[in-house]
C-alpha cells in the first residue's frame, strides 16, 4: 500500500510537472499564435503540453536520468526559461504572428472591405470556448469562428444536448474504469506490452533499451509515446493508478478537436455529437477506459491536427455570411486559398508527429495529411511549408523510429519488404497467427457473413452499416463537394485512411478462412472513421438551423440505438460513473459557463483549484481500494481466458524487489501482473537475442538452463505457448520438462500448466539428459486450425 505522505508527495510532484509544463505551453502558444483564442488555442496548448512532457522525458531517458526529481527539476527549469523568454516586450497576446497580414489587409483573397464586414479589422474577435453560447448558427464571423450570431433557443438546445451526450460517454467510460478499479487492469495489450514498457522505462531510468516481453511478436519496436506518458505517471506517483484514467484525457482532446472542426462553420455541437458515436462504440468503451490502450490517443491526435488546420485555414480565409447563406454571392468568392505557412502549420505537424509516435497504424493518414498540407501551401513557399510541418512532426514522433533504425537497421522493422527490395528485419522462430488483411477476403462471402459482419455489429452496434457507411459517405461527399478546398482535401484524407485500413496487415488476422483477429483489430480504423464522421454535419445543405436540429436528433438517436449506453443504469458502477461525470464534465462546464457570464479570473482560478483539491482528496481512498483489490480476486468471466494465471498473479502481489523470470508465451503475454503492487519486481522474459533486434525462443535445454543462470532469478514461471487461433487450447512449451530432476529449483505453486518455481542456486546445464524430454523444441502456432 501507499501511505498518505507518499501519496501527497507524488501528487505534489505531479502538480509541479503539470503546472509548470502547462504554463509553458500556454505562454508558447500566446507568444507564437497570439491571434488564436478560445477552444483552438486550448487545443494547441494541450498538444504543446504533451509534446513538452514527452520531449523532457525522452531527453532525460536518453541520458539515463529518468528520475522523478530530475523530471520535476527539468519541468520547473523549462517553465522559468519560457517565462523569461516570453516576458520580453515581444510577448503580446494581441500581436500578430508569422505570416499574418496586418489587420484590415487582404487575407486569403478577402478585400479590406470584406475583412471589415466579417470582423477581421481591428484585431482578433472574441471567441467562444467549449461552453460558448452561439455555436450552431450557420453565419460565422471572424477568423476564430467564435463571433457567431446571437444565440437562439435552438442554439442553446443544441449546446445542452451536446453536454448531455458528453456526460453520457464519460459515464459509460467510467463504468469500465470502475471495473478496473475493483480488480486491476485486465486489458490484454496493457498486460502484454503497454504497461511493461512503461515500468521498464521507470526501473531502468532510460528510454533507449528494447524490452523483450515475449518471443512471438516484435512489439518492442512499436513507437511508445503513450507508454512514456504512463511511465511519467508511475515515476511520479510510485504506482500505476493514474493509468486507469489517462485515456480520459485523450477522450477530452477528441471532443475538443471535434468541436474545433465544426466551430468555424457554426457546427460545434453537431461535430461533437457525431464524434461521440465513435467514442462511445464498443471497440473503445471496453478497451480504452481503465487501461493503457492507445487507440484513442492516436485517433484524437490525428483529429487534433485536422482541427488545427481548419482553424488556420479559416483564419487565413474567414467564413463569411455570403459563403453560407447567400447563394447568389458564392460565385464571387475565391475558390482556392492557401494554408498560412508558420506556427499554425507547426502546431498541426506537432499533433501528427505525436500520433505517429503513438501508433504505426496512423502513418497512412499522416502521409495523406502531409500531402494535403504541401498542396495547399502557397506555390512559392512549399519548401518552407514542408519545414514547418515535418520538423515538428519528426521531433514529436521520430525518436522511436530513429532508435529502431539504430537497433535493427530499419525504422519500421515490421516492414520486411518494400516491393522487391528486402529490408533489414528480425527473423522469428515463432508465429502468433497469419497476418492477412481485409482485402484478402474481399470476395469471400462466407468470411463476411461469419466474421466481418458479426465483428462490425459488435464494434459499432446494430446500426453499424449506418455508422461505417455514413462516415465513408461523408468523406466522399466532402471530397467531391466540400464547402471549401481544405474540407475537400480532408474528406480525401479520411477516405484514404478508410481504404488504407483494408490493406493493413493483421486487420483480418487468423488462419486462412478464419480471421478471428478481425473483431479485435477493428480499432485500427477508428482514426479514419473519426475523421470521416465529424464531416457529416458540414455540408451546405445543413446550413438552415432547422435542419441542424433535425440532424442533432438523428445523431443522438443513432448514438442511443448503436452504442446502447442504457447499460449504465443497470451496472453496479453507476454511482462511480456519476462521480466521474461530476468531476470531469459538470463542474468544468459550470465554471466555463460562469466565465461566459462574466465571472472574474480569480473566481475561476479558485474554482479549478478547488476541483483539483477534490480530485486529490478522492484519489487517495480510490487508490488504496485499487491497490488492495488489484489482481486479488478475479470473477470467472473477467479473468484472463484460458491462461491459468490467477493464482500466479495473486502470488506476485506480495513480492517486492524480486527477480522473476518468465518462459512460455502465455506468461509473456500477461507479464504485467508479475511486477507486484509497488512495481518493484524485475520481470524478465527468457529468450535469445538475434540479428536486427530479434528476440527468439530458446530452442535447447542446455541454453535454457544457462539463460536461467545468467538472469540471476529468484523465481521462474513456466507456462504453455499461447495458441492465438484457439486460446483455450494452449500448446505445450518444453521449459517445465527441461527442469525435471533439477535440484536448484522447487515448484511452489501450480495452476493447470502454469508453475511457479523457487530458484535456489545455479542450474546444472549438463543435467539435461536426466530431464527425460526432447532436448530441442520450439513450440509454434499450428498452420491450420
Amino acid at each position: 500500500m501507499l501511505d498518505l505522505g507518499s501519496y501527497l508527495l507524488g501528487a505534489l510532484e505531479l502538480a509541479a510537472v503539470a503546472v509548470s509544463l502547462g504554463l509553458s505551453a500556454f505562454r508558447f502558444r500566446a507568444r507564437l499564435l497570439p491571434t488564436w483564442n478560445g477552444s483552438p488555442a486550448r487545443l494547441v496548448e494541450a498538444i504543446t503540453f504533451i509534446a513538452l512532457l514527452i520531449w523532457t522525458s525522452e531527453l532525460l531517458g536518453v541520458l539515463q536520468l529518468f528520475y522523478s526529481g530530475a523530471l520535476v527539476a527539468a519541468s520547473l527549469a523549462l517553465a522559468g526559461v519560457v517565462f523569461l523568454w516570453t516576458s520580453r516586450s515581444a510577448f503580446d497576446p494581441g500581436a500578430e504572428g508569422p505570416d499574418v497580414p496586418p489587420a484590415g489587409g487582404a487575407v486569403g483573397g478577402t478585400s479590406p472591405e470584406e475583412a471589415s464586414a466579417t470582423g477581421r479589422g481591428g484585431g482578433p474577435p472574441a471567441a467562444t470556448g467549449l461552453a460558448g453560447r452561439s455555436t450552431s448558427s450557420p453565419v460565422a464571423t471572424g477568423p476564430a469562428g467564435g463571433g457567431l450570431s446571437s444565440p437562439t433557443t435552438g442554439d442553446n438546445v443544441l449546446l445542452w444536448v451536446m453536454w448531455a451526450v458528453i456526460a453520457l460517454v464519460v459515464a459509460h467510460w467510467g463504468i469500465t474504469t470502475q471495473h478496473a478499479l475493483n480488480r486491476g487492469i485486465f486489458n490484454f495489450d496493457s498486460l502484454w506490452y503497454h504497461l511493461p514498457f512503461a515500468v521498464d522505462m521507470v526501473q531502468n531510468h532510460s528510454v533507449t533499451g528494447l524490452d523483450h516481453v515475449e518471443t512471438v511478436f516484435t512489439n518492442w519496436f512499436y513507437p511508445q509515446n503513450s507508454e512514456l506518458l504512463h511511465a511519467v505517471g508511475i515515476l511520479l506517483t510510485g504506482r500505476d493508478a493514474l493509468s486507469l484514467f489517462l485515456n480520459f484525457g485523450w477522450l477530452g482532446i477528441a471532443f475538443l478537436a471535434a468541436w474545433c472542426v465544426g466551430r468555424p462553420y457554426g457546427r460545434g455541437p453537431l461535430t461533437v455529437v457525431a464524434a461521440a458515436i465513435l467514442l462511445e462504440c464498443h471497440t473503445l468503451v471496453v478497451r480504452d477506459p481503465g487501461a493503457a490502450k492507445n487507440d484513442l490517443a492516436a485517433a484524437a491526435l490525428i483529429l487534433a491536427a485536422i482541427a488545427i488546420l481548419v482553424e488556420a485555414w479559416t483564419q487565413a480565409r474567414p467564413i463569411r455570411v455570403a459563403e453560407v447563406s447567400v447563394p447568389m454571392e458564392r460565385k464571387a468568392l475565391p475558390r482556392w486559398s492557401c494554408l498560412p505557412v508558420g506556427w499554425p502549420l507547426a502546431a498541426a505537424g506537432l499533433a501528427v508527429g505525436l500520433a505517429a509516435g503513438t501508433r504505426v497504424t496512423v502513418l497512412a493518414m499522416a502521409a495523406a495529411l502531409s500531402l494535403a498540407v504541401l498542396v495547399l501551401a502557397p506555390g512559392g513557399r512549399r519548401w518552407a511549408a514542408a519545414a514547418w510541418w515535418f520538423l515538428p512532426a519528426l521531433a514529436a514522433g521520430g525518436y522511436w523510429y530513429a532508435r529502431n533504425l539504430i537497433a535493427a537497421g530499419n525504422p519500421i522493422p515490421e516492414v520486411s519488404h518494400l516491393g522487391p527490395i528486402s529490408l533489414p528485419h528480425p527473423e522469428r522462430l515463432q508465429e502468433g497467427r497469419p497476418g492477412f488483411d481485409i482485402v484478402h477476403y474481399a470476395t469471400d462471402s462466407g468470411v463476411w457473413r461469419h466474421y466481418f459482419a458479426p465483428g462490425l455489429h459488435q464494434a459499432f452496434g446494430a446500426l453499424w452499416p449506418l455508422v461505417v457507411l455514413g462516415a465513408a459517405a461523408a468523406a466522399l461527399l466532402t471530397l467531391l463537394r466540400g464547402r471549401d478546398t481544405l474540407l475537400r482535401w480532408l474528406g480525401g484524407v479520411a477516405l484514404f485512411g478508410l481504404i488504407a485500413y483494408l490493406f493493413t496487415p493483421l486487420s483480418a488476422a487468423g488462419a486462412e478462412g478464419e480471421p478471428v483477429g478481425f473483431g479485435i483489430n477493428i480499432r485500427y480504423v477508428v482514426p479514419a472513421l473519426l475523421a470521416g464522421i465529424v464531416l457529416v454535419p458540414l455540408p451546405r445543405a445543413l446550413d438552415p438551423p432547422r435542419r441542424q436540429r433535425w440532424l442533432m436528433g438523428a445523431l443522438v438517436l443513432v448514438l442511443l440505438l448503436t452504442d446502447r449506453p442504457d447499460a449504465i443504469v443497470h451496472d453496479g458502477g453507476r454511482l462511480f460513473a456519476v462521480l466521474i461525470v461530476g468531476l470531469a464534465v459538470a463542474v468544468p462546464a459550470a465554471l466555463l459557463l460562469a466565465r461566459d457570464r462574466g465571472a472574474s479570473a480569480a473566481a475561476l482560478l479558485a474554482g479549478f483549484a478547488a476541483l483539483a483539491l477534490a480530485v486529490v482528496a478522492l484519489g487517495y481512498p480510490a487508490q488504496r481500494h485499487y491497490l488492495r483489490e488489484r489482481f486479488r480476486n478475479q470473477v470467472a468471466d473477467e479473468s484472463i481466458p484460458g491462461m491459468n494465471l490467477d493464482s500466479a498473479y495473486r502470488w506476485a502481489r506480495d513480492r517486492h524487489h524480486t527477480r522473476i523470470g518468465l518462459v512460455g508465451t502465455t506468461a509473456g503475454f500477461a507479464g504485467y501482473g508479475f511486477y507486484g503492487i509497488d512495481l518493484s519486481n524485475r520481470v524478465h522474459y527468457l529468450g535469445e537475442p538475434g540479428p536486427h533486434g530479434a528476440y527468439d525462443a530458446i530452442p535447447t535445454c542446455a541454453a535454457f538452463r544457462a539463460a536461467v543462470n545468467a538472469a540471476g532469478l529468484d523465481y521462474l514461471v513456466t507456462a504453455p505457448f499461447l495458441n492465438f487461433l484457439h486460446p483455450d487450447n494452449p500448446i505445450a512449451s518444453p521449459e517445465a520438462r527441461w527442469l525435471r530432476g533439477e535440484r536448484a529449483v522447487t515448484p511452489i505453486l501450480r495452476e493447470g500448466p502454469v508453475t511457479v518455481w523457487r530458484v535456489r542456486g545455479r542450474l546444472d546445464s549438463s543435467g539435461c539428459a536426466a530431464a527425460n524430454a526432447p532436448l530441442r523444441e520450439i513450440p509454434d502456432t499450428p498452420q491450420q486450425p
